[in-house]
């Protein structure tokens, strides 16, 4: 599998935006500059390559400002978009999501891309399910 490049034929770049949400105490969001149908690729997860191990460390410390943009590619790596991601790490969870992430091998990485799960109106706010282990997961998460 591939990710789509932005501008390849049936591929329009979705600009995504970064606004506070409505809700106060809930931070960043990221909004669909444009309609997208079920199943369009919207952007790519991107940010720093980390072992486990090392996520586990910065983990503690981002967990203890509430703020932390790691996302587990797989058992042995995973993406901080914390200081090098784009706007789709302001994607907020919600167990019903009208977003999903895939984890694609391109060219012998491990991409991980967010695709639309319904069709979604411009200026939406963009969720997907985090898929915590309910054993550690935040209680923000669990009522979502």
């Amino acid at each position: 599998s591939s990710l789509p490049a932005a501008g390849s034929a049936g591929v329009l770049p979705y600009h995504l935006l970064r606004s506070r949400r409505a809700v106060r105490r809930a931070g960043w969001g990221a909004f669909l500059g444009r309609s997208a149908a079920k199943d369009d690729f919207l952007g790519e997860y991107v940010g720093e390559l980390l072992s486990q191990a090392e996520a586990d460390r910065r983990g503690k410390a981002y967990d203890r400002g509430n703020n932390s943009y790691l996302f587990g590619v797989n058992s042995a790596w995973v993406l901080d978009a914390r200081e090098r991601g784009n706007n789709v790490r302001f994607a907020n969870h919600r167990s019903k999501p009208n977003c999903q992430t895939r984890v694609l091998m391109v060219d012998g990485d491990h991409r991980v891309g967010l695709f639309a799960v319904k069709d979604i109106a411009e200026g939406e706010e963009l969720f997907y399910n985090y898929r915590y282990d309910l054993d550690n997961a935040p209680d923000w998460a669990i009522c979502s």
